[in-house]
């Protein structure tokens, strides 16, 4: 190929003359492989030539050439190769922060290799995840081996193998090591991952020490951290939103119509606000199989968004009472000793009653009066305005509230069948379990003789005399669903009566058109009931009330921090897709932009599970209830608190946020209001529901024709002719809501026959 042999020996071949330092004509270097030329397939010389220093290095410096090639002695191997002496780099050598990514990507290519091999059935789990510990303590040895190490601030918000490796540990910790034999396996991950986690993280480093104990995965909200986005939150909002505009006629994106209560949350999913990664979180009542099936698709679509399958569902946040709430033993022994105690018994009741009943606070229980079981919590106060120019024959109606909960709650037609009910605040249920207990225990002492047993039944006795005082005895109708009949009963209620229900509804309503006119295809749930609160109440202010210490919960929440001054309009991007071009969930549509309100801190008072605080998630949820599918916006509980944020009972409390908080807010000082709870999930407690303020606003407009203001809130445009007004048939209101306006102050009669004390 090369010509024939007798060109073997052509001193003008230069076979690289870019490493050689050779001069022109000179001859090179003639290895000791040249004895294989037979083997050659691409000369037909005998010799062969390279540039291999090796070969020339290898030889003995006094011979320089073998035995075997003596008859190539007369050959001058000119110049040797230049060798460069190079130092072996140092970790010393290399940038901080460039080294530890280095090795970050190194680890997330070492455990990606494990996973692969235990998804190929070449190792199996406990194999896998002991190669997984070993790959942690490699790191964490190497960062303690450095002579000095930078204080590191690494997180899944600023790396991606690190949002990786998260991923990868979530997926053993929530699904692979789910089985009771893998407990003790499952620590050893979790506490091998927090070591390399507490290097690696300046926040999650002081986390720990104040913790002095295992973290282990949680979920945040989507914008928790400081309103910081994790990459892919836009694919996230594009299936929540497919989902929740998924036509009737068609197949929704998941199928989750099998079983009543499922859900799809977007969250983050963690160790701490800045160490999470975003997570699909599929709740089913009874996840099967096809469920975890379903779900294993999207695991392999995106390797930094985990999906997490649980066995939960979504339940409204109401109660049905069949016992007192939070009045155990324990407690009822303690209430034993402190009647004992004093020869004026003083009780302090298990359930909120205001300090002041002619000034309602917010967030107190409520419930029909006729109701032996429902409740939940009365939100807060709001007003009508109208034009007294153009309306003047409501002037008489002006000053009047309107208190707010939830339709669920106070429309149930199991129990009640009148067409206006009166509702409790607080409530009677609560009242009458609480006596009925009183009752069992005066009771129980009453048949004992003994001295000490007398006190205490004196006691339980004087607690039952001040229990009908605080709530005086009255007699009320009934109707028994059983019998189809009327009855009256004897109940406590408290002295002055709270009001009555004109309008409420619990329904999917087609969202209301845009500005430009555009309708939207988007259907949202309208759950709430309006409340005409008893004149003989004063209702200018949404407070907190002084009957509780909430700066016990918050240090803050003191002076202005109690009351409500201003409405959080939680309007998003409404036309953020486009379904007529929205063929995949991958396709290019604008960029997901969460508002700089999403992540902020909340909390809410509810009538259940009292004061519980969590943050605001940035993306809707989707969910199926009642044979239809409901997207809402969502609460995610406080991890700091790590308790639930809402269950049955609080239904109607209103979700609120320091206006400090509030970023895109220019007030400091006093409360927001967000929107009104109306569901929780079920099983760990840990979401809450909620519809915005501005929604139930509109919807109110949209009903009686008059705009709605919160109470408490300045609002810009208002004028002398605006004012608070009642509600008559001009308003949307039925023509009866209003109907003997003295029957609804006074209503009904005392057990003894004589009026109610100044209702009016």
């Amino acid at each position: 190929m090369f010509g024939d042999a007798g060109h073997e020996n052509d001193s003008d071949l230069n076979i690289n003359p870019s490493i050689s330092n050779n001069p022109p004509g000179s001859q090179s270097i003639l290895t000791k492989d040249s004895d294989n030329f037979s083997n050659s397939v691409f000369s037909q010389s005998k010799k062969t030539f390279s540039t291999n220093q090796s070969s020339y290095k290898s030889q003995d410096s006094k011979t320089k050439v073998s035995n075997s090639s003596k008859s190539f002695n007369n050959f001058d191997y000119g110049q040797p190769l230049q060798i460069l002496d190079i130092p072996e780099e140092s970790n010393e050598d290399y940038n901080f922060q460039e080294l530890m990514i280095e090795k970050l990507h190194t680890l997330y290519q070492d455990i990606s290799f494990i996973i692969n091999q235990y998804d190929n059935s070449s190792i199996n789990l406990s194999s896998a995840v002991i190669n997984i510990i070993d790959c942690l303590k490699k790191l964490s040895s190497f960062i303690d081996g450095l002579s000095e190490v930078e204080e590191m601030n690494f997180s899944t918000y600023n790396n991606d193998d690190l949002r990786k490796i998260m991923k990868i540990f979530l997926h053993f910790y929530d699904h692979l090591l789910n089985d009771e034999v893998y407990v003790k396996l499952k620590l050893l991950l979790v506490k091998n991952f927090n070591d390399v986690t507490s290097k690696l993280n300046v926040h999650y480093k002081h986390l720990t020490s104040s913790n002095q104990s295992l973290l282990k995965p949680k979920n945040f909200a989507v914008g928790a951290n400081s309103g910081e986005s994790l990459p892919n939150e836009d694919i996230l909002s594009k299936i929540i939103y497919r989902m929740s505009n998924a036509d009737s006629n068609n197949q929704p994106l998941f199928d989750i119509k099998e079983q009543n209560g499922s859900f799809i949350a977007p969250v983050v999913r963690g160790l701490s606000k800045d160490l999470n990664v975003l997570c699909l979180y599929f709740g089913f009542p009874n996840p099967s199989d096809y469920h975890y099936k379903l779900t294993k698709n999207l695991t392999e679509l995106y390797d930094d968004v985990h999906v997490l399958v649980m066995k939960n569902n979504i339940s409204l946040a109401t109660s049905v009472q069949s016992s007192l709430p939070n009045f155990n033993q324990e407690q009822q022994h303690h209430h034993h000793q402190n009647l004992k105690q004093s020869s004026t018994p003083r009780f302090k009741l298990p359930f909120r009653n205001p300090s002041d009943s002619l000034h309602p606070p917010m967030s107190l229980s409520l419930s029909v009066e006729t109701s032996a079981r429902t409740s939940g919590t009365m939100g807060g106060f709001i007003y009508p305005k109208i034009d007294l120019q153009k309306q003047p024959k409501l002037a008489s109606y002006a000053n009047s509230k309107f208190a707010i909960s939830c339709g669920h709650v106070c429309l149930d037609k199991k129990e009640d069948n009148i067409e206006y009910p009166h509702v409790s605040s607080p409530l009677a249920v609560l009242v009458n379990l609480y006596k009925q207990a009183l009752k069992n225990q005066y009771q129980k002492f009453s048949s004992n003789d003994d001295i000490t047993m007398k006190e205490a039944r004196n006691a339980y006795g004087s607690a039952l005399n001040q229990l009908d005082d605080n709530f005086p005895l009255r007699k009320i109708k009934v109707h028994d669903s059983k019998s189809k009949q009327d009855r009256f009963e004897i109940r406590n209620f408290p002295k002055h009566r709270f009001g009555q229900i004109i309008w409420g509804e619990r329904t999917l309503i087609n969202a209301r058109k845009l500005k430009d006119g555009t309708k939207l295809e988007e259907k949202r749930l309208s759950d709430l009931a309006i409340i005409k609160v008893n004149k003989a109440l004063n209702c200018d202010l949404n407070f907190l009330g002084d009957d509780i210490a909430f700066n016990e919960f918050d240090p803050s929440l003191m002076f202005d921090n109690l009351y409500v001054r201003k409405i959080v309009n939680l309007n998003r991007t409404q036309r953020e897709f486009n379904m007529d071009n929205l063929n995949d969930v991958d396709s290019s549509v604008s960029s997901f932009n969460s508002q700089t309100n999403y992540g902020i801190p909340v909390f809410k008072y509810g009538s259940t599970t009292k004061f519980t605080q969590g943050n605001l998630n940035g993306i809707k949820m989707v969910y199926w209830l009642d044979g239809a599918i409901h997207s809402s916006e969502f609460v995610v509980n406080s991890i700091d608190k790590n308790s639930a944020f809402a269950a049955g009972g609080d239904s109607g409390s209103w979700i609120l946020s320091k206006l400090e908080d509030i970023p895109s807010v220019s007030e400091n000082k006093g409360l927001g209001v967000l929107g009104m709870l109306h569901s929780y999930d079920g099983e760990f407690k840990q979401f809450g529901l909620f519809t915005p303020m501005h929604e139930i606003l509109d919807r109110l407009q949209e009903v009686t024709k008059i705009e709605w203001g919160v109470v408490g809130v300045n609002e810009k445009h208002d004028d002398e002719s605006i004012a608070s007004v009642d509600s008559d048939e001009d308003t949307g209101f039925a023509s009866g809501s209003d109907a003997g306006d003295d029957d609804y102050e006074s209503g009904m009669e005392d057990f003894d026959g004589s009026n109610p004390p100044d209702v009016d």
